[in-house]
């Protein structure tokens, strides 16, 4: 079937379907590029946002802050949620009654949404107009791409799909030049703006009358017969045979489905599931939307005047518009990937490009010089030009092409949904990201460039030339990562169970000791020396109370994991995790409701208990439910979730750090959210095999076994769990038996693994980021910005590990890492020790290097030492020791973290630069330890490690006993 030819010609009526289609695109363009122009209109401010506009007119106001308005900012996001919610009843619509009805019903809500917004009078008006508008975003963008993806060629789908996104950029063109026009017009411009909005949603209404309903619809709905004429219509000829069966099979498969969003969830639906949802992210992640809503706004904040900046944004529109041209011309030729990933380089170059212009030469007030602002255009079109050919009309294609027949509708929803939401998310943060962030933002959607690219690199097939109804058995059958048994209830019980890193991650990253408020409440003499001109750098913050505040969490984490092994062991790692959450819980209450000192203390020692339940609980959950050749990245989620709570918890301190008095209390609270997420997960993952065996319930091991590796022949690996859990049985003491010779290889390791993650110093840097910024002379604001920074690297480097670690291999990665460590823990202290006296701050210049250095450091330490710091122990004991040997872990973890973090502000005062030194010491200690002494466990069965790697390693070899040495030889 793959080799059959399907003909066709392109007749004037198949070409004009396409055209009066894709104004569904026009539509949905248009309003893009209306909402921006008319937010920054004088006569739409002043009668609906007079603040802004009294900003707006301010000649001090600060450059990056001056639109900053919720309600400003809901003008335009409203939209995108309305289209999020309505998306998924457009998928209902295009299932029962089809997609040319579904894109008529789009258009009669655009209307309506033109009518009511050209007419509005109060705020109230317009965002009820916006969320009409957003009704016929969703309906359209749902059957739109699907109408145009279903009945073009196969040779021409993606030119022909690419028309949706077309549209979308002459939409953004034509509103651009009709903000120009009626910018001019008072005081109702902006009333026309608005109402023009309609005028391509009659088109897309008459259009809708006249187009046919696409063959897979009509057959879907039991209309064979005109099906097959719509058929012949379309393609132009009456030899549609060979393509008309295969739409006939994919029906007769699709008709079996009742249930398409319940059928999502099942395995072969999650390869395109991930894709969809991640492109769609991603899309919006590049930054576009942020310059095409606000693309005046963005050129008044460089200094324009406001028909200058509205002339620069038709400038963009024409560049988009024709760039998409481009897109039109080669994605069947070069292909998706190769699209995708020349963009990914050229966003990349423009946006740091734009983001060192104007962090280097626009002050907060004023405006740039001519030269450089004309240099800013050049650099937005340049980005606007590669979006426009890959991620842009790429974005709609992609998912429109890959879900089989009979999760089409349901699955394109979730796409439909998933960009909307972020568009959402994008269009309401935006304004206020640049005013908290300014050119940093760019730096921000810089570094998401550089994920997408690695998601295309690793993740994205290609789907050039692939019939759509051909993608399941010629793309997600051959993939390399798709193809293996991979389950979407698999991939939520890792999602859910690594939101216990989430919350570990929040802990350590919620760094309320450098909020003012905290410390005038609780540590009033910190705030007089922090206040204090001429006291030392670093000293300053130097309090046995303020460091217990941070460090008795991991005292009491290091206890609790003695008690969380044996539940482990008695009542399996899923209960554990459900007592991990809830202790978290009650120490986010506690901690929030503080009034003295000591109830600050209890909260921490609360949270410090759920710590050590969850740190010992999850990652082993991780590691037994994952497939042997991906436990690596599995176990590693643990690790990124953390990164991104440390991450989270940056940016709510830096929100909440204005909010006067009681933002401290935000940022504890908030802790008891990814605690309850975890807490609510923990009652959907099903328990480990393993546990489950151990335990005598070998009906339910075999049942979960199945569940998570989504087939049914799991007898082999049963049965190996099965002699695991016999060996393990006949342990009585697990303690007891880890400190006999055979058990030191493992242990030791473990132990090791845990004291090195701390001596690296990443604690150190990521308890106290916000202070570290402070001492080399950062102001509050710009220290916490910098930590938000070093979070985000976090983040982007943990992914790097979860990509590379199957691949590569442990010992590769932390060899890298320690070269990379060292050389920026001595570069760091080089330049304090030279360059930062006791009193007063770094240059400008230094203290960037400081910065870059940090975030070099964090990220080695996010790909290396972070991760496998937990992965390594989770998979090396043997089954017998695994829960006490793991408590060991996570015990020297908790230990050495609180000697750290009970440590570090005393030693910064002491040791001074030397403290980065010091550091660097036992980072060269580490790399001796992984070339000598590390063996390698990347593909080891996790039940057979004794046998594949101690008994044959050159050093731990020698410990294993000949009881232990014939048992793994017999099994």
């Amino acid at each position: 079937m793959a080799d059959r030819v399907y003909k066709s010609k392109i007749t004037p009526y198949v070409f004009a379907s396409w055209i009066l289609a894709a104004f569904g695109g026009l539509m949905f363009g248009y309003d893009i590029g209306i909402s921006g122009g008319v937010s920054g209109m004088d006569d739409f401010l002043i009668q609906f946002f007079p603040k802004v506009y009294e900003r707006k007119l301010h000649a001090q106001e600060n450059n990056y802050c001056k639109y900053d308005d919720q309600m400003l900012q809901l003008f335009t996001s409203s939209l995108y949620l309305a289209a999020l919610v309505s998306s998924f009843f457009a998928s209902k619509a295009c299932n029962v009654i089809g997609r040319k009805p579904t894109i008529l019903m789009a258009s009669t809500f655009f209307m309506a949404g033109a009518g009511l917004s050209a007419a509005a009078q109060v705020k109230w008006m317009l965002i009820m107009g916006r969320i009409l508008f957003g009704i016929g975003v969703g309906f359209g963008n749902e059957a739109v791409p699907l109408f145009l993806t279903e009945i073009a060629p196969i040779h021409l789908r993606g030119a022909v799909n690419i028309l949706f996104q077309l549209a979308v950029t002459i939409g953004i063109f034509i509103a651009n030049l009709v903000n120009y026009g009626t910018s001019m017009m008072h005081p109702y411009g902006w009333r026309v703006s608005l109402g023009g909005a309609a005028v391509p949603a009659v088109v897309l209404f008459l259009g809708s009358l006249i187009i046919t309903e696409s063959p897979p619809s009509l057959v879907e709905r039991k209309r064979e017969e005109d099906g097959k004429a719509a058929l012949k219509k379309i393609r132009g000829v009456d030899d549609v045979d060979a393509e008309f069966e295969e739409i006939l099979i994919a029906c007769e498969i699709a008709s079996k489905i009742k249930h398409p969003f319940k059928n999502l969830m099942k395995k072969q639906s999650v390869p395109p599931l991930v894709i969809a949802i991640c492109i769609q992210v991603f899309q919006q992640f590049t930054g576009i939307n942020a310059i095409m809503f606000y693309a005046p706004v963005l050129f008044q904040t460089l200094g324009f005047k406001t028909d200058a900046s509205l002339l620069s944004s038709v400038i963009t529109g024409l560049v988009n518009v024709g760039s998409t041209f481009v897109a039109i011309f080669l994605v069947d030729k070069v292909g998706r990937r190769k699209l995708l990933l020349q963009a990914c380089v050229q966003m990349l170059i423009s946006q740091i490009v734009i983001g060192t212009i104007l962090r280097l030469k626009l002050s907060e007030t004023g405006s740039l010089d001519k030269t450089l602002a004309a240099v800013v255009v050049f650099f937005v079109c340049t980005f606007v030009m590669s979006f426009a050919w890959s991620w842009g009309p790429l974005g709609w294609l992609i998912p429109s092409e890959t879900f089989p027949l009979e999760t089409r509708t349901a699955g394109f929803a979730f796409a439909v949904s998933s960009n909307m939401l972020f568009t959402f998310v994008i269009a309401q943060l935006f304004l206020s990201m640049m005013c908290q962030m300014q050119a940093y933002i760019f730096f921000f959607f810089s570094a998401w460039i550089v994920i997408m690219g690695l998601f295309v690199i690793v993740l994205l097939p290609e789907t050039k030339g692939i019939p759509i109804n051909s993608m399941v058995d010629r793309v997600w059958k051959q993939h390399p990562y798709f193809k293996s048994k991979i389950t979407a209830y698999m991939v939520a019980c890792w999602i859910l169970a690594a939101c216990g890193g989430l919350m570990f991650g929040y802990d350590i990253g919620i760094s309320v000791t450098s909020m003012d408020d905290f410390l005038i409440k609780f540590f009033p003499d910190v705030y007089e020396r922090k206040m204090h001109a001429k006291e030392s750098n670093y000293c300053k913050y130097d309090n046995q109370l303020l460091q217990l505040f941070t460090s008795s969490l991991y005292l009491a984490a290091l206890v609790s994991s003695f008690g969380a092994s044996k539940a482990c062991s008695l009542l399996g790692r899923k209960p554990t995790i459900s007592m991990a959450s809830a202790f978290f819980i009650v120490g986010a209450l506690v901690s929030a409701l503080g009034e003295t000192r000591w109830v600050l203390i209890i909260g921490r020692i609360l949270f410090g208990i759920g710590v050590g339940f969850g740190n010992e609980s999850v990652p082993l959950f991780l590691s037994e439910i994952a497939p042997v050749e991906h436990r690596g990245a599995v176990n590693i989620l643990f690790q990124l979730c953390i990164t991104i709570g440390i991450l989270i918890a940056n940016l709510v301190n830096y929100a909440v750090q204005s909010v006067h008095p009681n933002g401290w209390r935000i940022s504890l609270g908030l802790a008891g959210v990814p605690a309850i997420i975890l807490l609510i997960g923990s009652m959907i993952i099903t328990e480990t095999p393993s546990s489950l065996v151990e335990r005598r319930k070998e009906g339910e091991g075999i049942e979960a076994l199945k569940k998570i590796r989504g087939v049914d022949d799991v007898v082999a690996e049963f049965e190996q769990i099965k002699m695991a859990c016999e060996t393990a049985r006949q342990v009585k003491h697990p303690f007891r038996k880890l400190m006999k010779r055979s058990s030191m290889p493992p242990l030791i390791i473990a132990v090791l693994m845990q004291v090195f993650q701390q001596f690296t110093g990443i604690n150190a840097i990521m308890f106290y980021a916000p202070v570290l910024f402070q001492t080399v002379g950062f102001k509050n604001d710009g220290s916490l910005l910098s930590a938000v920074i070093t979070g985000l690297v976090n983040v982007f480097s943990t992914l790097v590990s979860i990509f590379s670690v199957d691949r590569v291999g442990r010992r590769k990665l932390l060899l890298q890492a320690c070269v990379q460590m060292f050389v920026c823990q001595v570069a760091i202290g080089v330049i304090l020790h030279f360059q930062l006296k006791d009193t007063g701050s770094l240059s400008k210049g230094f203290a960037a290097v400081v910065v870059v250095l940090v975030c070099l450091y964090v990220m080695s330490f996010a790909w290396s030492w972070g991760p496998l710091g937990w992965l390594i122990p989770s998979e090396t004991f043997p089954l017998e020791t695994r829960t006490a040997g793991f408590a060991f872990a996570v015990s020297s973890n908790m230990f050495f973290t609180f000697l750290i973090a009970q440590l570090f502000l005393s030693m910064l005062c002491n040791m001074h630069a030397f403290i980065f030194f010091f550091f660097a010491t036992w980072i060269f200690i580490m790399g001796v330890f992984v070339v000598f002494l590390l063996p390698e466990t990347k593909g080891v069965p996790i039940d057979v490690m004794n046998e594949r790697v101690w008994k044959k390693h050159p050093v731990w070899k020698k410990f294993m006993s000949r009881e232990v040495v014939r048992h793994y030889e017999m099994t």
